[in-house]
């Protein structure tokens, strides 16, 4: 029977991983261990990568404390090229398994010079070279700490080891050799202060006046919006009344009969009731029903709103205002009539006979 041998063609990671290192220790170009878990690295997905290192996987899946690397495997025939090698420190008591190197890769061409956008980076980077093939890690690190151990390392040269000299002498070297800046101590700060303090007394009386207008100018500015505020939200809010007083006009203007409706604007007309009756009155122009105002039609009072209905006295015949419209006092003064809206007479008071609801006619 031909002689045959197994060779993995796959491996992966099952969940439940612990992050101990043994994987990469054993077969560094499969594995990389991570803070939170372990990878397969890129290379190690290509079935040709993996065969010759047969021999380390199964050591590193042996050794897994959790067991969580898992392979498949396929049978090749032929004897085991590694057969016959020393056997693995990290092998089993009874496996024959020894450790095995990639082949070696084609050689690579020379690097290209490198972009001048990542020199930034790079200058403040450290580069940590790992055991698999051609792979870094990358581990961003300030200018100050990277200077920091660049001078102790000068310093240990010259002889001096900086872990075993004592603190303060530490600091002092590493602050002579620029790496490391100490705080400035607390009779500096107070000098600083000191001086600015004294700079800005020199300040010139220009600036001093400007400042004082200024002041000045912002506080009455502030004084006058509260002013302001205060006659607007706690002032007494007066409105103006309407005059109750109306000179309406001489006495020759009303001698004709009829209603006078120059002055209803201001709620009043003025009536010569001759020839029924040999007095002239002003009448109140709101309807005593709603509070509309009727119009004249020639011969009565017509309310538009209800179809309120008045003579030309004022008293009412129709509709549903329930009694006459109201007569203000009227007098004559220097030739001049006067209605004063202050006082008003009702007709169903008997107020139409008081001697101020009217002015006779000669």
């Amino acid at each position: 029977m031909a002689e045959t041998h197994q060779v993995i063609t796959k491996v992966w990671i099952a969940p439940g991983c612990i992050v101990c290192d043994a994987c990469e220790n054993d077969c560094p170009e499969v594995f990389d261990v991570q803070e939170e878990t372990c990878l397969i690295r890129p290379p190690a997905m290509s079935a040709d990568f993996l065969k010759p290192l047969t021999p380390s996987i199964i050591v590193a899946a042996e050794g897994c404390p959790v067991e969580v690397i898992k392979y498949d495997v396929q049978e090749v025939a032929g004897p085991a090229p590694w057969a016959g090698e020393p056997a693995s420190a990290g092998g089993s008591a009874g496996a024959t398994v020894v450790e095995h190197k990639a082949p070696a890769a084609k050689a690579a061409s020379p690097p290209a010079p490198p972009d001048p956008k990542w020199q930034a980076l790079l200058s403040t980077s450290k580069i940590s070279p790992s055991l698999s093939a051609n792979l870094g890690t990358t581990v961003r690190r300030a200018p100050e700490v990277n200077q920091t151990e660049e001078f102790s390392r000068s310093v240990a040269v010259e002889g001096i080891d900086l872990t075993k000299v004592p603190p303060d002498q530490r600091v002092a070297l590493l602050a002579a050799g620029g790496a490391y800046v100490p705080k400035p101590s607390m009779s500096d700060r107070i000098r600083a202060m000191a001086a600015a303090a004294t700079g800005a007394a020199k300040s010139s009386r220009r600036q001093f006046n400007l400042s004082l207008a200024l002041g000045w100018g912002l506080l009455a500015f502030t004084g006058a919006t509260f002013g302001a505020m205060f006659q607007t939200f706690f002032g007494p809010k007066v409105l103006k009344e309407p005059k109750k007083l109306l000179r309406v006009g001489r006495m020759t203007e009303f001698s004709n009969p009829g209603v006078d409706e120059r002055y209803k604007p201001q709620g009043i007309w003025v009536v010569n009731l001759a020839p029924g009756e040999n007095k002239l009155v002003a009448l109140n122009t709101t309807c005593t029903h709603l509070g509309c105002i009727p119009n004249w039609l020639g011969d009565r009072f017509k309310c538009p709103c209800h179809g309120s209905g008045y003579y030309i006295t004022g008293v009412n015949f129709e509709g549903p205002t329930p009694r006459p419209l109201e007569r203000y006092s009227i007098k004559i003064e220097d030739g001049y009539v006067f209605v004063d809206k202050s006082k008003v007479f009702r007709q169903e008071l008997g107020e139409w006979d008081n001697p101020e609801s009217f002015l006779p006619l000669a």
